[in-house]
């Protein structure tokens, strides 16, 4: 089984390539470049080590909420090479992503946490999801902090940011740990349960009503 992974949620630009369970390819692409860049460092990257992309089984997407122009390249891109090799999308969350990667670090699995993405950082507006280790326990959702910060939670977000959060808030940032181990762990289990997109129907997460409007 051989997986393509691809985010483009946030500022910090990766992508993967496992083959056979191992990671062939491991790539954060260098600060002064963004998602444009992508096509063109993906096909050297496959043609440094000699792959073709028909040999791609799946294509695992990060597919927000995040970066709007982020998002809809990351898409672009996963919705033509699926196109063009045959290749099945497997839509992973960002939220659900982070939610993995602050798992991998905690001292305890059975604390809440609500993880936070930027919706509009000039109100104060958020995505969030509140989890319990890995586990959703809320639908996915949009408001301001004040209103997220009323629960008793530990706060994660994956985002360099100079924005003020309140004094004494349980903020944990996660912006320089890669995604891709926890993208990869999150899109396996997805094609184990068979939750596979159709890639001619798929948008990213920022244009899909929030389950309960």
């Amino acid at each position: 089984m051989n997986i393509l992974l691809l985010d483009t949620a946030s500022k910090k630009i990766e992508f993967a390539y496992n083959k056979k369970g191992d990671f062939s390819i491991l790539k954060t692409l260098e600060e002064e470049k963004n998602a444009d860049d992508l096509v063109y460092e993906i096909k050297k990257a496959f043609d440094g080590e000699g792959f073709s992309f028909q040999e791609i089984d799946f294509v695992g997407l990060a597919n927000g909420p995040g970066s709007f122009t982020g998002l809809r390249i990351g898409s672009a891109i996963a919705k033509g090479i699926c196109s063009g090799s045959g290749a099945k999308l497997i839509e992973v969350s960002s939220l659900d992503i982070i939610a993995m990667k602050y798992a991998g670090v905690a001292d305890k699995q059975d604390e809440l946490v609500t993880c936070m993405i930027f919706s509009n950082s000039r109100t104060g507006e958020f995505y969030y999801a509140e989890y319990k280790g890995v586990e959703r326990i809320s639908d996915y959702k949009t408001a301001v902090l004040d209103e997220i910060i009323k629960t008793n939670s530990i706060f994660i977000i994956n985002e360099k940011t100079d924005y003020s959060f309140p004094e004494g808030l349980k903020v944990v940032n996660l912006s320089e740990k890669s995604d891709l181990q926890s993208l990869y762990s999150i899109t396996k289990k997805l094609i184990e349960e068979g939750k596979i997109s159709d890639y001619r129907l798929s948008e990213p997460f920022y244009m899909k009503r929030f389950y309960g409007d």
